[in-house]
């Protein structure tokens, strides 16, 4: 399986290695490139324009293409283009820059396209089920909307309907019609919701078998049998399709042809070949048991397989045996080469020879599957074991060494593992990290071999095999690079699944990676800091010790100054006060013996003036200069700044004391003084409350001052933040080494500064 090393290569753009048809196509052509002589490397992206978030992240295999240097692209258009208009689709291709470009399945403008000639197969189906199994209440699976293929089949299945209707052979409900994705899980998700509301079918008819085994799955779970109640057919007649529970009726579309074609045509593009002829190839319908019909075997429309997906001779005419051993040996070929015997039913045998041959490739057909299932259980069993050791370690040498060890495990000869230089789809320079061929195996870690993006691997893709898989590496929304693998593993569910295990273990790698950068970065930063921090630290200790300093200092004024102009207000301001209003009073007696009342009147009013303004004057000076402190100690203090409260009006007021409260130290009995104060003063200016309580509490670790009322409570932001007069009640409880707490009750506010003794 070697090629010239100058030979061309060519590019293959579809959305999924694993997905039956699309693998089938890849075959064709990379078959048709390897008898060529040229080289061929398969893309794999996603649906363009897809609303599933992987699969946008996908298509950096895309740009990839668009920027790589192979000779000419082939792009299955008919499957990248699921989500996007014809308009869009083409932009895309123009996009390509590329002079050599084919597509497959949809035609546009100055762009070759091979095609197959798919009329009649969904009138084949239609007639079928109306005719040969009289069902008449149909669910029809279409694709995307507006999509050419899907549109098409669609509309053919609908002429057929009222072709036969139309003669009277037929008579039968509306169509029933769900716009799925072209994908196995959108359609079952439709097709339950459809059954769930109460829809009624008899035929469910999808456009591709990947739909027709979505619904065959919704069926199933809801406990309807195939084919008894409900037929089922699919179109495509992928490998899967044949292996269904049971085995689907569906068109044949001739994938494998389709892919040598565009192969073939491209190299003629190229010069390699002549140009070939233009045949379209035809589709054809292929009866199984979803119908509802049952076939014994050989009766001559046995499954085919177009190419046995790995024998020898898979295009031409039919082999003729005229011997077992020799068809034994062709099965046993087959089998070894990773194809399904089941396309020698094709074959022409010597008379009387027939029925012998098709029991022995009925036998080889099941060897088949038992090989399949073992291969499965490998293949699941070796991804096992490279998940395993991928999560054991993650540094990279290690990753990629195990890379190395398991891709070959999985029967691939060689794999480039390639990361992305720069942020982007397909940044101009990359790094090779692994390189793993024949030669043996290079890790290139950690900084690896940088190279120009477009050679997809430095010097370009080897020589010694023929064809490849390239495929994205991403983790979440990071686009990491690629991994280029060599397509001569016989297994195509296997390349995505590696890839996702690579993906999900170089992206832990890297976050290790740049783990250990930031720890050393940070240790160096907190050696820098801590020092820094030590020398604040010590500033900082010196300025708290300080301000504190000039705190206490500051409040010790604050309380002189008080203490000051309340006594002067007490001594000087009430006295004269009085005096006046004794004057006052003198004034009025006087005026009264000389009979001049009027003027008596107002003496008397002059003299009641006084007194109240005295009797403020006191109020104001107990509240700065409490002398009731002084002369009676703090409880007293208390009382009296409750009962001159109580006095003023407007609430309820009481004042609670336990037995043998007492504060002996001056300084503290004028803080928590202060603390009574300011909080009964708030409680009677913003609460509303109709009781007001102020207690005076002592056990045997503490004092406790306690302002409560039944008001309007205190909002959140209030407690949290609040006014000047909230931090100076903190500050004097710390200054008495006490502990200052608010609590909003249902109604109300408590104020509790509790204080050790």
């Amino acid at each position: 399986m070697t090629k010239p090393k100058a030979a061309p290569v060519i590019g293959f753009l579809a959305a999924r290695f694993d997905e039956a048809y699309q693998h089938a196509v890849w075959r064709g052509a990379a078959r048709e490139a390897e008898r060529l002589g040229a080289g061929i490397l398969f893309f794999g992206g996603q649906r363009i324009g897809s609303p599933v978030g992987f699969e946008a992240l996908d298509n950096i295999a895309f740009d990839l293409a668009a920027h790589s240097a192979v000779a000419g692209l082939v792009v299955m258009s008919n499957v990248i283009g699921t989500y996007i208009s014809s308009r869009e689709q083409l932009d895309f291709l123009r996009r390509l820059d590329r002079a050599s470009v084919i597509t497959i399945g949809i035609e546009f403008p100055d762009i070759p396209s091979v095609r197959v000639d798919a009329s009649g197969g969904m009138s084949a189906i239609a007639e079928h089920l109306a005719l040969a199994h009289d069902r008449r209440r149909f669910l029809f699976l279409a694709g995307p909307r507006g999509h050419r293929e899907a549109e098409a089949r669609l509309a053919e299945f609908r002429r057929a309907l009222g072709r036969i209707a139309g003669a009277g052979l037929w008579s039968g409900e509306p169509l029933e019609l769900i716009h799925a994705d072209f994908m196995e899980e959108e359609a079952r998700a439709g097709v339950a919701r459809f059954l769930d509301a109460g829809g009624k079918a008899d035929a469910i008819v999808a456009a591709n078998d990947l739909m027709a085994v979505g619904a065959l799955r919704a069926l199933a779970e809801r406990g309807i049998e195939v084919p008894r109640e409900v037929s089922v057919t699919g179109f495509d007649d992928t490998e899967d399709s044949r292996f269904s529970v049971p085995p689907l009726t569906t068109v044949r579309q001739p994938a494998v042809e389709l892919g040598r074609l565009a192969v073939r045509r491209l190299a003629a593009q190229l010069g390699l070949v002549p140009a070939p002829a233009a045949p379209r190839p035809r589709v054809s319908f292929v009866v199984r048991e979803s119908c509802g019909c049952c076939r014994a075997p050989g009766d001559g429309l046995e499954d085919e397989l177009e190419d046995g997906a790995g024998g020898a001779e898979p295009f031409g005419e039919p082999a003729r045996f005229d011997t077992l051993a020799a068809l034994s040996a062709e099965v046993n070929r087959e089998i070894g080469a990773g194809g399904n015997p089941a396309r020698l039913r094709r074959s022409a045998f010597e008379p009387g020879l027939r029925a012998d041959a098709l029991l022995a490739i009925a036998d080889g057909e099941r060897r088949f599957l038992a090989s399949q299932r073992f291969s499965a259980e490998r293949r699941a069993s070796v991804l096992g074991e490279i998940e395993a050791s991928l999560v054991s370690s993650f540094a990279m040498e290690d990753i990629l060494g195990q890379i190395a060890r398991g891709t070959r495990d999985l029967g691939i000869s060689g794999c480039w593992l390639c990361l992305f230089e720069s942020r982007g789809a397909a940044p101009e320079w990359s790094k090779l990290l692994l390189a793993s061929d024949g030669k043996g195996t290079r890790i290139l870690a950690p900084y690896g071999l940088r190279f120009r993006t477009a050679e997809l691997v430095p010097g370009g893709l080897p020589g010694a095999w023929s064809a490849y898989v390239c495929e994205p590496l991403r983790f979440g929304e990071d686009r990491l690079g690629y991994l280029v693998c060599t397509a001569d593993s016989t297994d195509r569910r296997m390349y995505d699944a590696l890839r996702d295990q690579v993906s999900s273990a170089l992206k832990g790698a890297m976050l290790m990676a740049a783990e250990r950068d930031r720890e050393r970065s940070l240790e160096r930063n907190v050696r820098i800091r801590t020092l820094e921090l030590s020398n604040a630290n010590e500033r900082l200790v010196q300025e708290v010790a300080r301000r504190k300093v000039l705190e206490r200092e500051l409040l010790e004024v604050s309380n002189g100054i008080m203490s000051k102009i309340g006594q002067d207000i007490h001594d000087n301001l009430c006295q004269d006060m009085a005096g006046l209003g004794i004057m006052a009073t003198v004034l009025e007696r006087k005026l009264r013996r000389a009979g001049l009342d009027a003027e008596a009147e107002e003496a008397a009013v002059l003299a009641a003036g006084a007194g109240r303004t005295a009797e403020r004057a006191r109020d104001i000076a107990r509240g700065l200069y409490p002398a009731e402190l002084e002369a009676h100690g703090l409880p007293s203090a208390v009382e009296r700044l409750v009962l001159a409260a109580r006095e003023r009006g407007g609430s309820r007021l009481r004042f609670e004391l336990s037995p043998g409260f007492a504060v002996r130290d001056s300084e503290r009995a004028l803080q928590i003084y202060r603390i009574a104060q300011e909080a009964l003063t708030n409680a009677l200016r913003h609460s509303r409350a109709k009781e007001i309580k102020v207690g005076l509490y002592m056990d045997r670790e503490s004092l406790t001052v306690e302002v409560s009322d039944d008001g309007l409570g205190m909002p959140p932001l209030g407690r949290e933040g609040g006014g000047m007069g909230l931090h100076i009640l903190k500050y004097r409880a710390s200054v008495l080494g006490g502990e200052l707490r608010i609590r909003s009750r249902e109604p109300g506010t408590t104020v509790t500064c509790r204080i050790p003794r």
